[in-house]
Parts: structure tokens; sequence; C-alpha cells
């Protein structure tokens, strides 16, 4: 009995210690939870956390607040998540940009080290790519456009306003020849609208972004930069079937993304109700509707698939030169 007592007694104060860390995790959340993305409004980052955190809200009892904070090529909202307190109310939905370019070399000293001070609830979905032209722009096919540019040789400009728009531009700008200069925003949403005005000629966009602008006649579509037509632009050639190689896989994904140190309890619950969200008929739907092709997972097959992303992209920079 004696003895009982004393093991009582020592284990009693380590637990008092981890109580209310344990009781912050089980009661999690009690406070609406801030999730900050990398893109602005209209993008297809906005659309996917909209469609997203309206079932999980429900799930959670708890609101989403979406902050927008755009810019330095995703690595703004990158860091905002990644210095924020790791208690399950500051999270980000972010992106290829951010957790495989940046980190690969694409920008220097991002301010946050993705290895260290991030973790991954669950990847989320991802995103195909569509290159448009400015109204009255020559040309209806890759290979036009391609001479049309080398006909005017440092005259025009091709806009980007993710690593997508960046690497399928610079890819081709690249493997072509193109003496072309390249306009960076920091969203997609106002390039497209500088595109449609004729500020800029040319742009690889994701096609969310972009089909509002497709459907109401205000940029002209040339071609998909995929293996395979997409299911939302059926009538809309890729490469290949216009004479052009089909460039390496750039494209764009996104992850449910948290502070290092954020409770484990937290990260399961995010990694199983974002998961239940993803494969509900509703939300897979809309996501389709949008674009967007919903990929649920694991946090060990998030993790998994971060760095393997993490290799490819480094090597297809430094290969490409994409350094911005």
């Amino acid at each position: 009995m004696d003895r009982t007592r004393r093991l009582l007694a020592s284990a009693l104060p380590a637990a008092l210690a981890l109580s209310p860390a344990l009781g912050r995790a089980q009661a999690w959340p009690t406070r609406p939870i801030r999730l900050i993305l990398p893109f602005g409004p209209g993008s297809g980052t906005d659309t996917l956390a909209r469609t997203l955190v309206e079932p999980m809200s429900r799930a959670l009892k708890q609101n989403f607040v979406i902050e927008h904070r755009p810019g330095a090529n995703t690595a703004i909202a990158c860091a905002m998540v990644a210095k924020a307190a790791p208690d399950g109310y500051t999270l980000g939905l972010l992106t290829n940009s951010g957790l495989a370019a940046n980190p690969g070399g694409m920008i220097d000293n991002p301010g946050y080290d993705v290895a260290k001070e991030l973790v991954f609830a669950s990847l989320v979905a991802s995103v195909n790519y569509v290159l448009l032209t400015a109204p009255g722009i020559p040309g209806r096919t890759v290979r036009e456009v391609i001479d049309h540019v080398k006909a005017n040789p440092g005259k025009l400009s091709y806009a980007s306003g993710n690593t997508g728009g960046i690497s399928y531009m610079g890819h081709l700008a690249r493997t072509q020849g193109l003496n072309i200069a390249h306009v960076q925003y920091k969203s997609t949403p106002p390039a497209l609208v500088d595109l449609a005005a004729g500020h800029v000629q040319l742009m690889v966009s994701d096609v969310p972004a972009a089909l509002p602008m497709i459907r109401g006649g205000r940029v002209q579509v040339v071609a998909v930069p995929w293996p395979t037509r997409h299911p939302l632009l059926p009538d809309t050639p890729t490469y290949a079937e216009q004479g052009v190689p089909t460039p390496p896989d750039f494209s764009g994904w996104w992850m449910l993304t948290a502070p290092a140190g954020t409770p484990t309890e937290i990260l399961d619950r995010l990694n199983a109700e974002a998961g239940t969200a993803l494969r509900s008929a509703e939300v897979r739907a809309a996501l389709n509707r949008a674009g967007l092709v919903p990929i649920p997972s694991t946090r060990d097959e998030a993790l998994r698939y971060q760095r393997d992303q993490l290799q490819i992209w480094g090597r297809m920079i430094k290969e490409l030169d994409l350094k911005i």
C-alpha cells in the first residue's frame, strides 16, 4: 500500500503538468479558427477554402476566419503560419509554391523552414492549367503563339499569379527560345484582369481562376499543358495535339498546414474532418465543377508527398533555371 501511495505521489506532479496541454487539445476548438490563404479573393485557393470550411465548420462547431495574405510567391502566408502559436487556431491552406518550389530554390531566403516549422494535416486538392492570350493576339495554337512572340522579340509580356503559371510559361519561353518579359502578380485574378485588358499578352493560369474569364469570352484559350484534355475544357486541345511537347508536370496542389508543435490530437481531428468533407458527394461535385480534384490523405501520406514534391521541384527549378 505504501509503495502504491509513493508511486501515485511521484506521478501526480507530472500528470498535473501535462493536464493543461491535454485539456486544451481535448477542448479544441473553443473559438474561431484562422485560415491563412496565400492568394487573393477569387483565386482557386479561395474557392477551395470556402468549399472546404463550410462542412468542417459544421463538424467542429466553430467558424473559420479566412485571411488572404498574397505575395512573395506565397512566402508571406507560409511564414505567417510557421511563426504562429501551435495551438490549432492558425492554419494555412498552402500550396506547392510555398511547400515545394520556394524551399526547392525558386526564391532566396523564403523566411520559414518548411521542414522544421510546418506540419501537415492533410492533402486537400490538385489543379491543372491552361494557356491563354489577350483578346486580339494572333494565333489559335501553341505553335502560332510561339511564332507571334518570335516575330516580336522583346515587345510582349506574360503574366503569372502562382508557381504553376511561372513554371509553365518559363518552361515554354526557355525551351522555345522566346524573348518575352515576365510580369509577376501576387495572385492570379488581377493578372487575368490585366490579360483581358491587353496590358499583358500571354498567361498560363490555373483552370478554376480562369473559368469565369473563359466562359465570358474575355480571354482567348489556346491549349492545356497536360497529356490529356481538361474535363471542363473538352474542346481545348493539348500541347501535344498541336505539335508541341508536353512540359513537365507543374500542376498545383494544396495542403492543410499548421505550425510545428501543434498537438497531435488536433492534427488528427483536422485530418479526419477534412477527409470526411473531401469524400462527401457534395464537396466533390462542387470542387469538380470548379476544376479541382479532391485528394484526401493520411497525415503520413501528406508528409511523404511534400518531401517527394520538394525533391521534384528542386530538380526542375535547377534544370530549367526557374529561380525568381
